[in-house]
Formats: structure tokens, C-alpha cells, sequence
């Protein structure tokens, strides 16, 4: 398979503080990769990167992001902005942000069809309307001519979904996309997610808390904490045959019905700055003894394009 997308030593700052540290991974056309870990493990970070969205506080300090072999980092900000939409699209975490609140939905949409080729607008309608159906969206066109804020968080999550797909993105990035979604529409929306795979090769990288999302879409499995990634691999070898002590432990933790009393992971995340000499998990690990502490972990590769980055995964995990 050919690869999509390529993330090499990336490092990401904001204000100067380390959020993203030595972030390798590739994607290959047509895949699913799910990024999972607990909240500010800097899994959006990661998204926002890639799309160049990082906000005026946010720096790429160095390292390579490459789009069907085009350096995302070293192209004009013109270029960029064709991209975006047509080849990369992405569904933000808070869809009440990705929309501007004092224009009507319809004419966002149009304005983003208009940007990437020409289309008249009763055929831009036609379209929105096919994507609105295909989402469960009913009513289209009282959407189309409503304000963002007079949608409900849900409403403006599927619809936030609908903008981010109406190009048939190559790449598409989808921040928590089922977040504020009840678990029928949730499934109607991944099936959709998936369909855009299927029937135009659309490959997806997407973050979210919901092992069961996960479970269901994804091909391939990355596990970030304190802004690294401790574990890659294939979405059987890292949720049956998990290595890394973290990922035992989030998996630990999800409520199963006739399963075990899920239990939580000791601890906190360390706060973004803090400096180890050693594996940053190794605070919470039950594992951890003075190699932990000391040196930093190297990555162990197991079968299968299996990594993870842990001193223990090898003898005691």
C-alpha cells in the first residue's frame, strides 16, 4: 500500500512549552488509524498540526509532514489553503468553533465549493442536500438557511461532519467527530465515515475516547501519552495484545458488561513542560524501576509492524 500520509520527528511547542515530542508515524492510502489516550496527551494537537491550524501560540519546531510526498511545513500558505478542503478536511472537536457564527450554514457551504472549483449554486444545493440525507439529516434546507446557534451541539457536530466530507477529502482528520452525538446517530456517522473509505478510498485518522469507535473502525491503533506516542500497531495487537503498561491500564479501565470492575489509572498525567530524564508514564507504572526513571525508553518492535516504547515491554509486560 502506498503511504499518505508521513509524520517524521515531529516537535510542536506552544509558548515555547514541549507538547508534541519525536512523533514518527505513516499512513497508507485507504486506512484507518485511531489515536487514543487520556485528555491533554496532545492527540488534537497532533491533528492540528498536520492540517496547519496550530493558532498563533502554536510552533512547529522541527520535523516533516508530508501530504502524498508534499511538505506540509514547507509550502506556501496559498498552497496550503488549496489543500485544505479538497485533498485534507477535518471535523474539529468543537463544531460551534468551526463555524462562523453570524453567516448562515448554507452560505458556508457554499463558500467552501466555490473555493475548490467552479459549481453553480443550485447544483452546490443539490449536493449538500444528497450529503445532509446520507448523514440523517433531515429538513436540509431549513439547515442550509439557519444560523450555527440556533442548531443544537449535536446538530452542529453531524453537520460540522457533513462540511468536512462534502469535498470527499483524500485524508480526512476527525477530532472526537461522535463526541456530542447520542449512540444512534453516533453509529450512523461512523457508518458513514467508513462508506467514505469503502466507495472512495478516503483515509482517516481519527481521535477519540470511545474504545468502542475504535474498535469498530479503526485498521491501526495509536496510543499517545505526555505528548509521545507509547504504542503503534494494529488495531488486534494493541487492544487484544496490548505491551506497553499505558495502554494495559486504558484498557483496563473501560466498563465491560460482565466483565471485571474497570479499574482507573493511579495518578495524573504529567503536566505539559515537566521534564523527565526518564519514561514519563513511569510515575503512574506499577512496573517501574530504576532503568525507568533514568533513561529514556528506545522503541522495541515486536510482530506485525507492532511498536511500542517501554523498557518492560519485552520481559515483565
Amino acid at each position: 500500500m502506498a503511504t499518505i500520509l508521513d509524520v517524521e520527528k515531529l516537535n510542536v511547542t506552544y509558548n515555547g512549552v514541549p507538547i508534541l515530542q519525536n512523533i514518527n508515524m505513516k499512513v497508507e492510502k485507504g486506512e484507518i488509524l485511531g489515536i487514543v489516550g487520556e485528555s491533554g496527551s496532545g492527540k488534537s494537537t497532533l491533528l492540528k498540526a498536520i492540517i496547519g491550524l496550530l493558532g498563533d501560540n502554536g510552533r512547529v519546531e522541527s520535523g516533516r509532514i508530508s501530504l502524498e510526498q508534499v511538505d506540509l511545513l514547507r509550502i506556501s500558505p496559498k498552497k496550503l489553503r488549496n489543500i485544505r478542503g479538497a485533498q485534507l478536511g477535518m471535523v474539529f472537536q468543537n463544531p460551534g468553533m468551526s463555524f462562523n457564527p453570524i453567516r448562515k450554514i448554507g452560505a458556508q457551504f457554499l463558500e467552501a465549493l466555490k473555493n475548490h472549483g467552479k459549481i453553480d449554486e443550485s447544483q452546490a444545493t443539490k449536493q449538500i442536500l444528497d450529503m445532509f440525507t446520507r448523514l440523517g439529516l433531515r429538513d436540509g434546507k431549513r439547515i442550509l438557511n439557519s444560523y450555527p446557534f440556533e442548531l443544537s451541539g449535536g446538530m452542529n457536530q453531524r453537520v460540522a461532519i457533513a462540511l468536512a466530507m462534502i469535498m470527499n477529502p483524500q485524508l480526512l482528520l476527525a477530532d472526537e467527530p461522535t463526541s456530542a452525538l447520542d449512540v444512534t446517530v453516533q453509529a450512523q456517522c461512523v457508518k458513514e465515515m467508513m462508506d467514505l473509505r469503502e466507495h472512495l478510498g478516503t483515509t482517516i485518522i481519527i481521535v477519540t475516547h470511545n474504545m468502542g469507535v475504535v474498535s469498530h473502525m479503526a485498521d491501526k491503533v495509536a496510543v499517545m501519552y505526555a505528548g509521545s506516542i507509547v504504542e503503534y500497531g494494529s488495531k488486534t495487537d494493541v487492544l487484544n495484545h496490548p505491551k506497553h503498561p499505558y495502554t494495559k491500564a486504558l484498557i483496563a479501565s473501560i466498563p465491560q458488561i460482565g466483565g471485571t470492575i474497570p479499574k482507573g489509572i493511579q495518578g495524573q498525567p504529567p503536566a505539559f513542560g515537566e521534564i523527565f530524564t526518564g519514561c514519563s508514564f513511569s510515575p503512574r507504572c506499577g512496573l517501574c524501576d530504576d532503568i525507568c526513571t533514568h533513561e529514556k525508553p528506545i522503541m522495541h518492535s515486536c510482530e506485525n509492524g507492532h511498536a511500542v516504547f517501554c523498557h518492560k515491554c519485552l520481559s515483565e509486560v
